[in-house]
């Protein structure tokens, strides 16, 4: 695996003062080491000369560019035409230019993965289907973990608790007083209100993530029904990335299902660019009613009408009305077998009670996930729905998602840095696993059953023949059967 690191992942791995030490210079320090341990090489670009000679500090620029040579700079850096087309030509030598340097070397397939911290790049990224490629550092730091096989500290299950536990001093805290002068009022009245809300803990135990919600409905913006706020939804600045803001969501969204809630809505300001993209994946839109303040208004619908579950394809639909929400008419739908081994990895709060742990990778505990295995299956595609079987002990459907998307290949390197951010599988169980072609299936949650569809009753209702032993492609009639059964859960 070869990394190209951007200069702001440089500039935090090699202050050139004790005052310049930076917040992301223990987390660049920590990439940097695990990816030396793995012998994965850091380049840089020959193109970002320009930024560190754009310094007007004399002594820090020389510093700086002296210390660029440590590291290998990309030999015959490739251009694109198809970033140039995409994304549009910009001036040479400005940070633009620099920045489709680095994502043209990403799309020639010079380098496997693009660490940077500029949303920016991340947005281009998307723009060229390159964003599975592209990390922020503590994205990398999880990638390199699951990869060298490193087990991290285990992630507490979310609490789900009232407002009035909460302790005001954690440092998570800090910053939001910094937008909100008035949070230690505000946070007294959610207290005295015993407003619900849920913690992730970091493994030091202080949050590292926060969420505070209150019923306010909003016929103004939200239409008729309930109407859930999310008040409060904060992941700490230094554990971005793990995805503990999905591990957040997921049991908000939860809540707000099993509560009959039909939309919900939260205000942040613009600054705050890498949150509001997070909310966008998950289907919350611009309301284009911005607060007296200036903070943008997102919402997200969860109910929906049969016009809208026409008009939307069945990837667009889940994203905007779900998790739980699946299109299933006229769209294709697959068995998968999967062994306790992954399923516990992939989807650590469907393992059975007597065999609960809490979830030891954040990709187990995201919403966005990633599958590998050797089935010969070519027919899934985006939004297709996907009932992983766990075979040999439970030997039923489990849990289902929806497909994002998939690729085909022999090669342990390409398939690492196509799951990359989403993985469980060590590079080596990849590698084993690339002597022969490999499907890999990127997807989403959608939900976990509460009781699972065992083998008995599927094949007494003529679902499938036998046990699962590939991914097998459900029937009409097969289809509209789970359906039901998915229903009255």
């Amino acid at each position: 695996m070869k990394y190209l690191i951007d200069t702001n992942v440089f500039i935090p791995l090699e202050p050139t003062a004790p005052g310049e030490i930076e917040p992301l210079t223990s987390a660049a320090t920590s990439f940097a080491q695990k990816a030396n341990r793995a012998g994965f090489p850091l380049f840089v670009h020959p193109a970002q000369t320009t930024e560190i000679l754009h310094d007007r500090d004399d002594q820090r620029r020389s510093l700086r560019s002296t210390l660029l040579g440590k590291y290998p700079v990309l030999p015959e850096p490739p251009t694109s035409a198809r970033v140039d087309r995409i994304l549009g030509q910009v001036p040479i030598n400005t940070h633009h230019w620099v920045d489709h340097q680095l994502v043209a070397a990403l799309d020639a397939d010079a380098v496997d993965s693009l660490v940077t911290e500029d949303i920016g790049i991340h947005r281009k990224a998307k723009r060229l289907g390159l964003h599975h490629r592209v990390a922020y550092l503590a994205e990398a730091i999880t990638a390199l973990d699951a990869l060298c096989d490193s087990v991290p500290p285990a992630l507490p299950a979310v609490d789900a608790t009232k407002a009035h536990t909460l302790d005001a001093s954690d440092r998570i805290f800090d910053s939001v007083r910094l937008d909100y002068p008035e949070f230690d009022h505000w946070l007294t009245k959610c207290k005295r209100e015993h407003r619900q809300a849920w913690i992730v803990r970091a493994p030091d135990k202080s949050y590292a993530g926060v969420c505070i919600v209150n019923r306010e409905d909003r016929p103004d913006f939200g239409g008729a029904g309930k109407t859930l706020k999310l008040c409060m939804f904060k992941i700490s600045e230094t554990h971005t990335g793990f995805r503990y803001g999905e591990l957040l969501l997921r049991d908000v969204l939860q809540y707000a299902e099993q509560n009959a809630f039909v939309f919900l809505f939260v205000e942040v300001f613009p600054q705050h660019e890498r949150l509001i993209a997070f909310l966008n994946e998950f289907g919350f839109f611009d309301l284009q009613t911005n607060t007296s303040r200036g903070e943008l208004r997102l919402g997200k619908r969860l109910a929906f009408d049969d016009l809208e579950l026409a008009s939307f394809d069945a990837l667009e639909f889940n994203k905007r009305f779900g998790p739980s929400a699946m299109k299933w008419n006229d769209t294709p739908a697959f068995l998968i077998p999967i062994k306790p081994k992954y399923h516990d990895m992939l989807f650590p709060e469907a393992t059975c009670q007597t065999q609960f742990f809490e979830g030891r990778t954040p990709c187990g505990n995201a919403l966005r996930k990633a599958y590998l295995c050797n089935s010969n299956c070519r027919e899934i595609r985006p939004g297709a729905v996907l009932g992983f079987y766990r075979s040999e002990d439970v030997k039923g459907i489990t849990v289902f998602g929806v497909a994002e998307e998939t690729l085909v290949s022999h090669s342990a390197n390409e398939v690492a840095r196509f799951v990359g951010k989403r993985t469980v599988y060590p590079l080596q169980e990849i590698e084993r696993l690339c002597q022969q072609s490999v499907l890999a299936i990127l997807f989403r949650q959608s939900r976990v059953l509460r009781s699972p569809i065992m083998l008995a009753k599927l094949l007494e209702n003529h679902i499938i023949a036998a046990a699962p032993q590939s991914i097998t492609k459900l029937k009409l009639a097969a289809r509209k059967w789970i359906q039901a059964q998915t229903t009255i859960q």
